[in-house]
């Protein structure tokens, strides 16, 4: 393999740096590179994991999770639940502003609610909610100006958890002045640290320091504690080729990249401080179920069993393969979850001679929003091949394989998962009955909404171990690895650290020239 890695490194070509005007030196402004675009500016609803990590700089909500990855209060002052674990009572702190001046209050954290359970906003997270796949909430009520209190139809270990979940946008609070008279989306106007000011498509993002932030008690943790910001804007250029990216970062043009495991040594040499951040983003290869040739188990497999998942990883610049979409750092992830798919040639030819597999093409859809999503998919072509497999590798945008993802009108996609933080939702991010996810077998979707409703952590642990011995026998995805979050810095920047979470914080960062 080492010819494929030397392939690897020189398949991406320098190309000329031209960042979006904005982006030149300035004393207050904080200077990022992005591989990727935000979806959109509506947190929850057309998102990714990058557009994620941009909203939750802009809104907040009642709750996040902290460095430990448990859940703490953020615009709640306190959460105090009922001993039947049925009723939830946050007390707003007080004095919070949104951006257009308006003081928060329990009425505004209703309407928000409520624009969030009406089935035209199309929440991300609604079905967590109603009752569909999750609880049922079923009424929020506001006794005073500072107190919410939400009554769910049964306990639940996940309830804070899903309204903290980076997918579902933190279920942060927007003024109702964030959609315009219609019902349209506008644009976010939350409490963050940072006010959303422009966005232009496919060239950069603008953020501004929000004057008026009220910062809550107590150490910076995850996204709880004291959010300090210390620098006036922050222009998020994007810039899909890696390469260029790191060149104006070179240049002098950008002051904080996230960039491949790969590049760490020669971001270092070249004078930048890297950090490496282990975090529960977890790459794959998804088999879509809606694809009738790939319907065919033996072929799921013999691919899985063909890919050497360790020499995979060492070629992304990772330390281990984790065939588990639990994160190593979880107290779930036992001696069971670290068993994975077991590399033998022989046995995938074997398993393809049961398939009735005759050479037919297989198509595999990547992109180049990050060096790993696509080198991963080169990696594994070489090992299929070897093997027998006719496996055709289609580059697409990112917005385009995201819509492909959805849909489930695919063969095979490389792909990666944000930060799930709870063996329920890490399970449950691939698995159910929406067009986009790839396993629907009923066994296991009985174990997960068991997963999903069970407090005993002994208990939990069981049926997570038992998913993963499914998730191995029948192949609906093949996992791959843990992902680290890796990001250079330049000299400017201090103050600077990277979480469990995975997401790029803002606030707390402060420039030294």
């Amino acid at each position: 393999m080492n010819g494929l890695r030397a392939g690897l490194i020189g398949t991406v070509a320098v190309m000329a740096v031209a960042l979006p005007a904005g982006a030149l030196a300035d004393q207050g402004t904080l200077r990022v590179a992005s591989q990727s675009d935000i979806r959109s500016t509506n947190p929850g609803v057309d998102r990714s994991g990058f557009t994620d990590s941009v909203h939750l700089n802009i809104v907040e909500g009642l709750v996040g999770y902290k460095d430990d990855l448990s859940v703490g209060p953020v615009l709640a002052e306190t959460v105090s639940v009922s001993d039947d674990q049925k009723v939830y009572t946050f007390t707003l702190r007080p004095g919070i502003r949104f951006h257009n001046g308006d003081t928060l209050t329990a009425a505004h954290v209703k309407e928000s609610w409520d624009r969030y359970m009406d089935e035209a906003t199309k929440w991300r997270c609604r079905s967590r909610f109603n009752g569909e796949d999750g609880v049922n909430v079923v009424s929020v009520e506001t006794p005073d100006e500072r107190t919410v209190v939400y009554t769910i139809d049964r306990p639940s270990p996940l309830f804070l958890k899903d309204m903290a979940r980076f997918d579902c946008g933190s279920t942060g609070i927007v003024h109702r002045d964030s959609v315009k008279a219609d019902g349209s989306w506008d644009r976010p106007i939350g409490t963050g640290p940072f006010v959303f000011v422009e966005w232009q498509p496919g060239q950069k993002i603008v953020l501004d320091r929000f004057a008026d932030y009220t910062p809550a008690e107590g150490p910076m943790d995850g996204f709880t504690g004291r959010k300090t910001v210390s620098v006036d804007r922050v222009v998020i250029s994007v810039v899909p080729d890696a390469a260029s990216a790191k060149a104006a970062m070179r240049a002098g043009e950008v002051d904080l990249l996230n960039i491949s495991t790969s590049d760490v040594e020669e971001m270092r040499e070249a004078g930048f401080n890297v950090v490496v951040q282990p975090t529960p983003a977890w790459g794959s290869f998804l088999i879509s179920r809606h694809d009738e040739f790939m319907a065919n188990r033996a072929l799921r497999q013999a691919m899985a069993a063909a890919l050497d998942v360790q020499e995979l990883a060492a070629l992304m610049g990772y330390d281990s393969h984790n065939a588990s979409p639990i994160p190593p750092m979880s107290s779930y992830y036992t001696e069971t979850q670290k068993k994975t798919y077991g590399f033998d040639p022989e046995r995938a030819r074997a398993l393809l001679s049961e398939a009735g597999y005759d050479g037919e093409p297989i198509k595999l859809i990547t992109s180049r929003r990050s060096p790993t999503i696509f080198n991963q998919a080169v990696v594994a072509q070489s090992m299929w091949q070897a093997v027998g497999l006719n496996i055709e590798i289609e580059v697409l945008d990112w917005g385009a394989q995201l819509d492909l993802y959805r849909s489930g009108e695919y063969q095979v996609q490389s792909f990666g998962f944000s930060a799930r933080l709870d063996p329920a939702l890490s399970w449950d991010m691939f698995s159910g009955e929406q067009t986009r996810k790839v396993w629907d077998d009923p066994a296991a979707l009985d174990k997960i909404r068991l997963l999903m409703n069970e407090t005993d952590s002994e208990k939990r642990a069981v049926l997570s171990d038992d998913l993963h011995k499914m998730f191995l026998e029948q192949v609906p995805a093949i996992g791959l690895y843990s992902q680290p979050q890796t990001t250079a810095l330049s000299g400017r920047v201090s103050g600077f650290k990277t979480w469990p979470g995975g997401r790029t914080r803002f606030w707390n960062i402060a420039l030294d020239g």
